[in-house]
């Protein structure tokens, strides 16, 4: 896939939950450990979010690290973005348990409420792109659970 090919195509992921500047192509480029990789994402400073040109794979490419694989492709970066878009509009209307509730009531259900959201997104995430959230460091299962994390705070 070309620069021209894959710019459209990232070009709805505006919401991706990392900071960073997307890019235009054509992308510059960076070699790491011999593969190389299209920077699309670049947060100076910290890293960048590249396309490994020979197999499609994006990764998040920190500035003093090894590389982590983010999705196995650009279909499924796409449409872990769209996933994580919905939850987060689902988590930013949620409006809590209501007036009914006890402190350590309306807590407890916050709480409830949160880990559903994030065990919902997560599952998602496995039937799109298992190998993107096998270990549960990696940034979409830290982003899912952030998600949850500020419905329940």
């Amino acid at each position: 896939m070309d620069d021209t090919e894959l710019a459209p195509l990232l070009a709805g992921c505006t919401r991706f939950p990392c900071p960073g500047a997307w890019q235009e192509p054509p992308f510059a480029e960076r070699t790491v450990g011999g593969a190389r990789y299209a920077l699309v994402a670049v947060d100076p400073g910290l890293g960048a979010l590249g396309l490994r040109r020979d197999d499609g794979s994006l990764w998040n490419l920190p500035e003093d690290g090894d590389p982590h694989l983010l999705n196995s492709g650009v279909t499924a970066f796409v449409a872990f973005n769209r996933a994580y878009e919905e939850a987060a509009d689902e988590a930013a209307a949620y409006e809590g348990p209501g007036g009914d509730a006890d402190d350590d009531e309306a807590e407890e259900l916050a709480e409830q409420a949160a880990d559903a959201l994030t065990d919902a997104l997560l599952e998602r995430f496995e039937a799109l792109d298992a190998d993107a959230v096998a270990d549960e460091n990696a940034f979409w299962c830290i982003a899912a659970e952030e998600l949850g994390y500020g419905m329940s705070a």
